[in-house]
């Protein structure tokens, strides 16, 4: 009996923290994916702010957990995950030591952006500007056989 009085005092001291980071877990899981740009500050070892910034694909139901703020801690699995070179060009992050997934704490996440198409990995930002190619528009009328 005594374990179990325990166990409760124990859950009820880390109540919300458990009951969100549960939410997290199970809100992860959802197969519907999108892409997103994300933005983590981490401080590392030496109390430097260190900036992440990925595109991956995350869980839809997540996304759109942590966009509502009804999440705000736990964690966060980054599929695909895509990165920015220093050449200014995208690279794949899977590769023979990594398997292309990261989890990230969501209380490190300072910004998370809906991306409408996957990023090519090789390509730098211009992939995401919109074309100078104006659609063209037909210009010929069409009668009017009302007054005919």
């Amino acid at each position: 009996m005594k374990p179990l009085i325990y166990l409760v005092f124990v859950l009820s001291l880390f109540g919300c923290k458990v009951e969100s980071e549960t939410l997290a877990s199970e809100t992860m899981r959802s197969q519907e994916q999108v892409w997103v740009f994300i933005q983590f500050n981490i401080f590392e070892e030496d109390d430097e702010l260190e900036s992440y910034y990925y595109y991956a694909q995350v869980s839809k139901k997540m996304y759109d957990e942590i966009s509502e703020n009804d999440i705000d801690e736990g964690f966060i699995l980054l599929q695909n995950v895509k990165y920015w070179g220093d050449s200014g060009l995208i690279y794949d992050y899977k590769d023979v030591e990594n398997s292309g997934e990261i989890v990230f704490r969501i209380e490190n996440i300072v910004k998370i952006d809906l991306v409408n198409v996957e990023p090519k990995a090789g390509l730098g930002y211009e992939q995401f500007e919109e074309s100078d190619i104006e659609l063209e528009v037909p210009t010929h009328k069409i009668p009017n056989t009302a007054t005919e």
